[in-house]
């Protein structure tokens, strides 16, 4: 994948907007998602990996 789909930008910037991530953590679940991961199993990897 080389963009996000409209409705994963809307989701990561619904989840950035609680403030209860870390830049490094939204940079991370973007990454996992361009390379075909879903929200979901982005954010439990990136929430294994680098935490909130």
């Amino acid at each position: 994948m080389k963009e996000l789909t409209k409705r994963q930008e809307d989701a990561l910037a619904r989840h950035k907007k609680k403030n209860t991530h870390t830049r490094k953590h939204m940079e991370e679940m973007k990454r996992l998602m361009l390379k075909g991961k879903t929200f979901t199993e982005a954010h439990n990897m990136t929430m294994k990996k680098v935490g909130k």
